[in-house]
């Protein structure tokens, strides 16, 4: 039986080393998710993960001299206890795997995960908690099974002190699953012990939610029994886990390229507005860059240069329009004072005609610091001067 684990063990290191963040294959999601569907992706990647779990429990089958009739049938003494074991897990696994492919609301898909370990699996309870990472706090998101109160009532942490040296803080500070094999005795769930006892918990395991080189929480599981884990469970369930976090991952993905692409056409708009608005318009950065240019501030500059040989080479105070010394101060008051500033120019247009035009610049401001760039907004007021004030 050691050596099936042995063998087993190995086999779920290398699924580990096909999934795992930053390992092989796992390089090229970024790629994939870039040139595929989300949804399509992870689908493809879940479902392969079932094959290779079914290669994998016939694997061990095999070593024990069994057959996959004799896993869904079961078999006499210890060896047909540990089959029927392996094919409960197998289950867990596999309906799990249903839901992770099927769920796009997280909060839906923890509930339901928990939910299934506990039917499938006859755990005493199941929980997921998500890290904080202010407060260090591990905070239950999902649950299912006999929780009566439990996870109101206690405090798990996930930093240096007593509260998070137990299984789901180490977890979530080792990246590694933790087991916890009689609650009874183990000094580290002192914090815990009353309240876990008197609702039946006698062992526990805690499975990281690995997603991008981060732990994002962590998978908690009960026992009514003393060591109630072995090493296959254990190396299934953060399979589990694992692919759990990429889900959340997969679904924070699919909602903020929904938001980016709503943002995108809300920009969109905005820009077309601008582009057509009756005021000139010029978007710069920092250094006074110009980065944006509507069609009425071209209209202004109308004979003298083109927007190819404006946009992201000129710089603000370089524009003919802009080169007195009332337009320099402002454009140092805004960019470099982080001020708005209002200020007058004069400008000869093609034709000869002399304009007068009044510019705002309104600083882009982040949280106090320097300015990042500017909104500059230019109005001729030309027919608001008397003619006077056109000399020449």
């Amino acid at each position: 039986m050691a050596s099936v684990a042995v063998v087993f063990a190995a086999e779920l290191h290398c699924l580990s080393a096909l999934f795992a963040p930053g390992a092989g294959p796992a390089l090229a999601w970024p790629a994939l998710l870039a040139a595929f569907p989300v949804r399509l992706v992870w689908s493809m990647a879940v479902l392969s993960l079932g094959v290779v779990l079914t290669v994998s429990v016939a694997l061990i089958l095999k070593r024990e001299g069994k057959s996959m009739g004799q896993l869904r049938s079961g078999g006499a003494g210890g060896s047909g206890r540990h089959v029927q074991r392996l094919s409960r897990l197998l289950r867990a696994v596999r309906s799990l795997d249903s839901i992770i492919v099927t769920e796009r609301d997280g909060q839906q898909l923890l509930e339901k995960a928990c939910q299934s370990l506990v039917m499938t699996r006859g755990y005493r309870m199941a929980w997921i908690g998500l890290v904080n990472g202010e407060t260090k706090r591990v905070v239950p998101v999902a649950q299912a099974g006999f929780e009566e109160g439990y996870l109101k009532q206690v405090e798990i942490t996930w930093d240096d002190s007593p509260t998070g040296q137990g299984p789901t803080g180490r977890a979530i500070k080792t990246a590694e699953p933790i087991v916890m094999r009689d609650i009874e005795s183990a000094p580290e769930f002192r914090p815990w012990r009353r309240q876990a006892l008197q609702r039946g918990y006698r062992s526990s395991a805690a499975l990281p939610l690995r997603f991008e080189h981060q732990v994002v929480g962590a998978l908690n599981v009960y026992s009514e029994v003393p060591d109630g884990f072995n090493i296959e469970e254990i190396g299934l369930l953060q399979e589990v886990a694992d692919h759990l976090a990429y889900a959340l991952g997969s679904i924070r993905l699919e909602k903020e390229l929904a938001e980016t692409k709503r943002k995108a056409r809300e920009t969109d708009r905005v820009l077309r507005a601008l582009e057509n608005s009756p005021l000139g318009m010029v978007v710069t950065d920092s250094s006074g860059m110009v980065t944006s240019i509507n069609r009425r501030m071209m209209e202004f500059l109308n004979g003298y240069q083109s927007r190819e040989e404006i946009v992201e080479v000129v710089r603000m105070p370089d524009l003919a329009v802009f080169s007195d010394s009332a337009a320099r101060a402002g454009i140092q008051e805004v960019l470099g004072e982080g001020k708005p500033a209002r200020f007058e120019c004069e400008i000869v247009a093609a034709d000869g005609s002399r304009h007068v035009l009044s510019c705002q610049g309104m600083p882009v401001l982040e949280e106090g610091e320097r300015p990042t760039g500017a909104l500059w907004l230019v109005e001729d007021i030309s027919d608001r001067r008397a003619p006077e004030a056109f000399p020449g």
